[in-house]
């Protein structure tokens, strides 16, 4: 799964001009999160034209980082993610992100991204959705 991350100065009207741009070009938002940090905001995107959506973004003046992410299906209980952080960091693994995407009759989809998503996908292949 390809993520897209839009990190611009936070103000109004910022997520619905991001999303007006995909819309009208017909580009569907699959997955939208997003953190702030002071006057900068982070809004992580999972859209339906990866491609289409980066060069629409970056026209349009915006700064886009590109995330290749490892899709996992774990148990929804507590301590789950820490076992699974724990697991990839006994690897040797740096995690750059995790996101929980879908949580459903007992299982969360989480989204990762690591500096070696092969790795990752070989490690945890019995509870992995899809690839990069």
């Amino acid at each position: 799964m390809q993520r897209l991350t839009v990190i611009a100065k936070d103000a109004t009207g910022l997520f619905a001009d991001i999303a007006e741009l995909l819309a009208d070009n017909g580009i569907d938002i699959k997955n939208l999160d997003s953190q702030r940090a002071e006057t900068d905001v982070y809004i992580h995107l999972v859209v339906s034209n990866y491609d289409l959506s980066l060069r629409l973004l970056t026209q349009a003046g915006y700064y886009v980082v590109s995330d290749e992410c490892v899709l996992l299906r774990v148990k929804d209980a507590p301590g789950a993610l820490a076992k699974l952080s724990r697991k990839i960091s006994n690897l040797g693994i740096d995690t750059r992100s995790m996101s929980m995407l879908y949580q459903n009759q007992g299982y969360s989809t989480v989204a990762i991204s690591t500096d070696n998503n092969d790795e990752v996908l070989r490690v945890f292949a019995d509870v992995a959705i899809s690839q990069n």
